[in-house]
């Protein structure tokens, strides 16, 4: 759905009927009206203004446009806007649809374009039936079944007629006024005297209701032929129309406080009854087709066009006289009836109440005229521009030129000739001979009050008292503070009125302020443009709107821009009795004092959506919230024109806060971040700006409901709950310590052990058999004179215990390390086997060998296995193969033999009384076995028997697995 804001840009009507014309708000599509094209409008039972036009329907709510569709719907134009007893908007369009608005939503009643062919038909509703005029008939539709249950036949081109009492009206086929029971669906004459069978009337008719009956219209497509009947109690009058009606086509009759209004392709002309005639009185908008003509509940007319769009008119007291006297400066009242003009290109003119120029004088001036004052006694004009000063003779039609150092800004007559005059460099009296200075200071406004006597200047140092001699008396104070003001006048009972600054309006009497007017007692603002008497009252001009102070009661009536004054820049004022002119920057404006204010109904608020959590959520009249999602938006607004504008809104958060708080102008929304757990109810009144009574408060409920975390039952729980887990963490904890300090003792056990295997490999590679053939090796090179091969073997098993001492050390060691060990120890054992042994110790190329660690004295063990059961039992070709390579991130070590084999190594071993023990096989079993215990990935020995085709043992093969460290 589509919302367009109305932004109101108040605009005048282009032309001038009898020079007056009420002030209108022209709305089109340059200020938000959806469309320009409108066929017909509507004020609803709850004060929506609703229009139908081209693009479609639009509801107006004080502030934007709702537009209203219908997926069903054939083409996009509705018509005939009509309410039912159930205060539901009917509407159709040329397609033979019916509609109604239900729930703020379009429902399509029933399709009948099978029987109107295309036809934009009539029609009317009443409690059980539509009744739709076809071609020559009306047809009855129940509004339940959606049944045809009736066909009345009637006048070709006539609309549908009307209903009352239970009644339906309608011309007959022979053009007879008759009507049809709801109920009986009995056909009886409607008047006791017929229309004139002799007279030929236009096809085209229209009933139109009024407060006593109504009017039937009759009109041809040229407009000459068109006559209007009076129809009440059963009698039938015709109504003689003005020439003006007879040659235009009207599209709709209204009736307002008993004055005719016809929407015509001309304008709206407003007539009045006098006896069988009607006299047109006022003709509005008559360059432009209108097309319907309505006054919703603030008195205001919508008026509604074929091409322009809309127009309102605020107020018809309030008239435009003349649209193109934009540049007037001065105005000056001359009789009861007429008034002089100036204006700021040196024109001087004479009108009447109605605007009409009675006469123009000619000055050969073309300057800014800045002060007229007439005395009607002398019948003399004080004429007073930037060029030059006159006085004029109205009645002789001469004047004198009087030279004058600047224009005065105030003139005040004293008696025959002579004047109390103001200027920027002091004020003056006297005639046009001889003047005489009073003071020197810059002075804003200066009067003579006849009643009083006296002259009061207003200047830079404030309101200056001088008696009827003009000798200073006092300078009138206010709170024992001067009264600075800029503009003064004089009420016929004597009071001296003063505009001041910043302190309202004073009313002086008896040289003393006995009045104070301010914003806080009805004054509309505090900045004031000027002020002017009236009899005993007092017209204000202020920057939010025109007042009219009245004494006796002391109550302020207030026209504003919602009335349709277009501008607050009024420079000057003039009253006629009850007629009152006035002059702003944008033209010359009139008024009668005693209709213009209008009545102000107390405006209905009512809530457009609300928002939680910036989400609109449908409107209810309670809401239930959590507290954590208690950011709250409540958007509202009030019906009727420019609402926005001119209301005033205030809300209370009752539970919360019990007193009310004003809502920031333009604003229609009231927001709450978060609030507390509770129940409030949100009261929401308005009243118009310069209104006293507030509307009835409409309210919302809202619970505001805790989180269930700050709820009593949710933290006992969770105190119980906490409470659990310490209790249960602190047992855990005290598990996990004892499970450590086990898992610490088995630790340092397997530690022991470990330290206790890498001993007994030590021992093992240590034993006394290796020193001692080692030892015995050296000395016999010692016997030999072998001087370099002993020393030679002794360097190396020296290294050797040094290397396996160091190593004994270390729980882990690199393989370069291992292999530098292995080396050695192979050495030695090939010495020791008189070169009768053969070894090859390869490793693979992707061997980081400073960085893979082993266990330390783990590979030796088994070499020395290979040597002492396989090999050393065999008489020659011994050789001994060691391998070193990765494979699926595995150190592989195989040490492969050519000895004699497991089993016959265990025949020797079990056939010598005495054997030597391997302390290093079994501690190198029993390591793995601890070492395994801390490891995911296990270190695995696998021993293997090698055999010849013959399955004779061939020798034995070791393969060590160990996991490398990532």
């Amino acid at each position: 759905m589509r919302q367009l804001v109305l932004i109101i840009y108040f605009t005048l009507s282009s032309l001038v009927i009898w020079a007056q014309e009420p002030v209108s708000i022209h709305l089109t599509e340059a200020n938000g009206l959806p469309d320009i094209e409108f066929y017909d409008s509507i004020e609803d039972t709850e004060g929506y203004i609703w229009l139908a036009g081209n693009k479609g329907l639009f509801r107006y709510d004080g502030k934007e446009y709702i537009a209203y569709s219908h997926p069903e719907k054939r083409g996009r134009s509705f018509f005939n806007l009509k309410l039912d007893t159930k205060g539901r908007l009917w509407f159709n369009n040329i397609a033979g649809q019916f509609f109604y608005i239900e729930n703020n939503k379009i429902r399509l009643f029933i399709d009948v374009q099978n029987r109107l062919n295309g036809a934009l038909a009539d029609y009317t509703v009443h409690e059980k039936y539509l009744l739709v005029h076809e071609s020559r008939a009306t047809i009855w539709i129940d509004l339940n079944t959606k049944k045809i249950v009736n066909t009345t036949p009637n006048v070709v081109g006539t609309n549908i007629g009307y209903l009352e009492n239970d009644r339906y009206y309608y011309l007959s086929i022979n053009n007879k006024l008759v009507y049809q029971d709801i109920q009986t669906k009995e056909i009886k004459e409607a008047v006791k005297t017929q229309l004139n069978p002799t007279k030929e009337y236009a096809a085209f008719t229209g009933f139109h209701k009024i407060s006593n009956g109504c009017l039937l219209f009759f009109q041809s497509k040229t407009g000459d032929q068109n006559s209007l009947f009076h129809i009440q109690n059963e009698i039938i009058t015709e109504l003689q129309l003005p020439v003006e009606l007879n040659k235009t086509r009207t599209q709709a009759i209204q009736e307002f406080d008993k004055l005719f209004y016809f929407a015509t392709m001309n304008g709206v002309f407003v007539t009045k009854r006098a006896g069988n005639q009607l006299k047109i009185i006022a003709h509005y908008l008559q360059s432009y087709a209108t097309t319907e003509i309505i006054k919703d509940f603030q008195q205001n007319l919508w008026i509604p066009t074929l091409n322009t769009g809309v127009f309102v008119i605020p107020n018809e007291s309030l008239r435009i006289l003349s649209s193109s006297k934009k540049n007037v400066s001065t105005l000056e009242k001359k009789t009861d009836s007429t008034y002089f003009i100036g204006d700021t290109k040196g024109n001087l003119q004479i009108a009447n109440l109605k605007g009409k120029i009675k006469k123009t004088f000619n000055f050969n001036d073309n300057s800014n005229i800045r002060k007229l004052n007439y005395n009607p006694t002398t019948k003399i004009l004080y004429y007073n521009s930037d060029k030059q000063v006159l006085k004029y003779h109205t009645e002789n039609k001469t004047s004198n030129r009087i030279q004058k150092l600047s224009p005065a800004k105030s003139i005040s007559h004293i008696k025959d000739d002579q004047y109390l005059q103001s200027y920027s460099h002091g004020t003056f009296y006297g005639n046009d001979e001889k003047n005489k200075e009073i003071n020197q200071k810059r002075a804003y406004k200066s009067i003579y009050s006849k009643h009083n006597k006296k002259a009061y200047i207003a200047n830079i140092d404030g309101l200056l008292l001088y008696d009827s001699l003009f000798n200073f008396q006092k300078t009138i104070q206010h709170n024992n503070k001067p009264i600075f003001s800029f503009d003064i006048d004089e009420a016929s009972d004597g009071t001296i009125w003063a505009a001041t600054y910043d302190n309202g309006v004073l009313g002086i009497k008896n040289d003393e302020v006995i009045t104070v007017l301010t914003t806080e007692n009805g004054l509309a603002s505090k900045s004031i443009n000027k002020i002017k008497t009236d009899g005993k009252n007092l017209w204000i001009v202020t920057d939010n709107g025109l007042q009219y102070y009245t004494s006796n009661t002391q109550t302020f009536q207030t026209i504003n821009k919602r009335d349709g004054l277009l501008s607050y820049n009024i420079n000057n004022i003039e009253t006629f009795g009850d007629e009152v002119v006035f002059s702003s920057n944008i033209g010359m404006f009139c008024f009668d004092k005693h209709t213009v204010f209008k009545q102000w109904n107390t405006p209905e608020v009512y809530f457009t959506h609300i928002n939680l959590e910036e989400k609109q959520v449908p409107l209810a009249t309670s809401y239930t919230i959590k507290q954590q999602q208690s950011e709250i938006e409540i958007r509202f607004n009030s019906k009727g024109f420019q609402s926005d504008k001119f209301v005033n809104y205030e809300y209370q958060l009752k539970g919360f806060n019990d007193s009310w708080n004003v809502v920031d102008k333009g604003q229609l929304a009231v927001k709450f971040n978060t609030l507390p757990a509770g129940n409030f109810t949100f009261n929401l009144r308005a009243k118009n700006t310069n209104g006293t009574e507030y509307s009835e408060p409409k309210s919302i409920q809202f619970k505001i409901t805790l989180p269930f975390w700050k709820q009593a039952w949710f933290i006992i729980l969770i105190m119980c709950t906490v409470l659990a887990i310490v209790i249960l963490y602190y047992k855990k904890q005290i598990r996990l310590r004892e499970k450590q300090k086990n898992k610490e003792l088995q630790q340092l056990e397997i530690d022991k052990q470990l330290v206790n295997l890498r001993l007994e490999n030590l021992r093992s590679q240590m034993n006394p058999h290796f020193i001692f053939n080692a030892l015995n090796s050296i000395q016999e090179y010692i016997v030999l004179n072998q001087q370099n091969l002993a020393s030679t073997y002794l360097v190396k098993f020296s290294r050797l215990i040094r290397t396996y001492l160091e190593q004994s050390q270390e729980k882990e060691i690199t393989l370069d390390q291992e292999l530098k060990a292995l080396h050695l120890y192979l050495e030695l054992e090939k010495i020791r086997f008189e070169e009768e042994l053969t070894y090859e110790v390869s490793v693979a190329e992707n061997l980081e060998l400073e960085t893979i660690k082993i266990p330390s004295l783990f590979i030796q063990p088994y070499i020395e296995n290979a040597i002492k059961h396989g090999l050393h039992h065999k008489i020659d070709n011994r050789k001994l193969a060691i391998s070193f390579l990765k494979n699926n991130e595995q150190l592989i070590c195989e040490i492969t033999d050519n000895g004699i084999g497991r089993k016959a190594a265990q025949k020797l071993k079990e056939s010598q009384t005495q054997y030597y023990k391997s302390f290093a096989t079994r501690a190198n079993t029993e390591r793995v076995e601890l070492i395994n215990k801390d490891r995911l990935q296990k270190i695995e020995v696998l021993i293997s028997d090698l055999t010849d085709e013959n399955q004779q043992p061939t020798g034995t093969r070791v393969s060590i697995q160990i996991p490398l460290k990532k």
